[in-house]
């Protein structure tokens, strides 16, 4: 199942706001792949094409050039889905321009002898190393390749070892291997360096939750809210933990917010069983 990411998620991985993302999806540039009772959701393609255009802004493109090359692209190549994710980008003088298929072109199609023949090469858009080894280890968990998703977290640790991001998936990856004591190692080293990165306590909480440890569990699911009072899944869990405490009205409360947070999904028919609703 292809994994999506909402607009918070986004907004964390590609380095920009929430009000950008919604722009950018609003203007056309990097449109969501779908819209759940008024939630966006980008695939892995929309990820990396938010980063892209991080990444051009930051070296002084303006967002009207790309807007513009963008468009031209689509033309040329009206057969790539997402365009910003499917070409290699760079910034060469005042001039953006794109590589596919040992091809190298302007925006308006003119067609340019390879970098290295030119007598200077054109830069790649700059990228952190650590980060482009953390989107391709996003990359090898959305092609299923656990082992290789692994290595590239760890060498973007290896590289960053303050990275949180890259803590935290590398922490699920071995929490879905059986491997609890390590991953509870890198969700708490994710909190020692960022203590409100929500889905770090998130996962810790599952982990204390797992082993009957409760107390830890609530402490650290309703940090998760605090931080991201919209996280639908830590509503679920924290009213799961309530309701074993014997806190059935809090357990009520999380769960109703829930219902309006992700009111389609599995749990949700359970919550409205659980409430007498159906």
């Amino acid at each position: 199942m292809k994994r999506l990411f909402d607009l918070r998620q986004v907004s964390r991985l590609a380095g920009i706001s929430e009000s950008q993302v919604r722009y950018w999806d609003s203007v056309g540039l990097i449109p969501h792949v779908e819209r759940q009772k008024g939630k966006l959701f980008f695939d892995f393609q929309g990820l990396v094409a938010f980063r892209t255009v991080k990444a051009l802004l930051d070296q002084g493109a303006s967002l009207r050039k790309i807007r513009k090359c963008l468009a031209k692209v689509r033309h040329l190549l009206p057969d790539l889905e997402q365009p910003l994710s499917e070409v290699r980008v760079a910034i060469w003088g005042d001039r953006i321009i794109f590589g596919k298929d040992n091809l190298t072109f302007t925006p308006e199609g003119q067609l340019l002898i390879k970098f290295e023949a030119e007598g200077e090469a054109a830069p790649p858009v700059a990228v952190d190393p650590a980060e482009d080894l953390f989107f391709q280890g996003l990359e090898g968990e959305q092609q299923g390749e656990w082992d290789q998703a692994r290595e590239k977290y760890e060498a973007a640790l290896e590289v960053k070892p303050d990275y949180p991001d890259a803590l935290v998936n590398l922490g699920n990856l071995l929490h879905r291997h059986g491997l609890g004591p390590p991953a509870e190692w890198a969700y708490r080293k994710a909190l020692y360096i960022n203590p409100d990165h929500p889905e770090a306590n998130y996962n810790l909480a599952n982990l204390f939750e797992e082993r009957g440890d409760l107390d830890n569990a609530l402490l650290f699911f309703r940090k998760a809210i605090h931080e991201d009072p919209e996280f639908a899944d830590a509503h679920f869990n924290l009213g799961r933990v309530l309701e074993k405490r014997g806190d059935l009205q809090g357990a009520r409360k999380h769960w109703r917010q829930y219902l309006v947070l992700d009111p389609d999904s599995e749990s949700a028919a359970y919550i409205r069983q659980w409430l007498g609703e159906e």
